[in-house]
């Protein structure tokens, strides 16, 4: 048996979830509770300084009023199908997660496709709306989240890269970390979600700009939403239910929003 048939899909790829039903093996939860336990401290040093006052570094700004979004007939049709299918809570925090994801690519010097990023972003939580919640017969919502993508962005003609692209983003989201050879579009997904909920790398973005941001994109109660604290997702072996064991819904509950 040759090395491509014995490769392992790297963890939380499309490919992973398609081969284990999204369902995590022992070393992985081995693996990703260290590698979340290391954020999570990094999260409490970050709300720790927040509250005594010391100020962050390099945070940055984003004037809300100028920002312009993607305007291709498949952006459009992105943004449609998640502000049809899915709660107003759901539908603003896939907004911010575009705009928080944008801003911290421009402190890590990454350089997305803004087109895929936004499709990304419209896409990535349809599978918690009730509309698409069954859409594949696979306990993880972010792996459903994928295969809706690859085949809602392949009717509409996408190359199978971008497809794939777009599909690995939304499937790695609930990664603790994503490997960059998955492009830029994964990591801003994943961190622009992870300011949005938990408060990762709340600091970066700069006070005034974030106090914009919530303003036009209000977050509708999320700290205690059914979604994001994946009460209808725990699903044994999933992700959904490590970060719940890991105690995700009392770090969404007390992160540095004001709701």
């Amino acid at each position: 048996m040759n090395s491509s048939q014995t490769a392992v899909p790297p963890f939380g790829s499309l490919a992973w979830a398609q081969a284990n039903g999204g369902r995590m093996s022992a070393r992985e939860r081995v693996l990703e509770g260290g590698r979340s336990t290391r954020a999570v401290l990094g999260l409490m040093g970050a709300r720790a300084a927040q509250r005594v006052g010391v100020p962050a570094r390099k945070a940055v700004s984003i004037d809300i009023e100028s920002l312009v979004f993607p305007d291709s007939r498949i952006a459009r049709e992105a943004e449609e199908e998640c502000r049809t299918t899915v709660s107003p809570m759901l539908y603003n925090h896939s907004v911010r997660t575009y705009i928080f994801g944008l801003m911290l690519a421009q402190r890590d010097g990454l350089k997305p496709d803004h087109e895929m990023f936004y499709v990304a972003s419209m896409l990535h939580d349809l599978t918690l709306g009730e509309t698409h919640r069954h859409f594949a017969p696979i306990d993880c919502f972010a792996a459903r989240g994928g295969l809706l993508a690859e085949e809602w962005t392949s009717v509409r003609g996408w190359d199978p890269s971008r497809r794939a692209t777009v599909s690995n983003a939304i499937t790695m989201h609930l990664n603790s970390r994503v490997d960059p050879s998955f492009g830029p579009e994964a990591q801003m997904l994943r961190a622009g979600a992870g300011v949005d909920t938990i408060g990762l790398r709340y600091r970066h973005v700069a006070p005034a700009s974030m106090e914009q941001i919530l303003e036009r994109y209000p977050r509708h109660g999320l700290k205690v939403s059914r979604e994001l604290t994946f009460v209808d997702e725990g699903h044994p072996g999933t992700r959904a239910q490590f970060l719940k064991q890991l105690g995700f819904a009392k770090l969404l509950r007390t992160s540095q929003f004001a709701e």
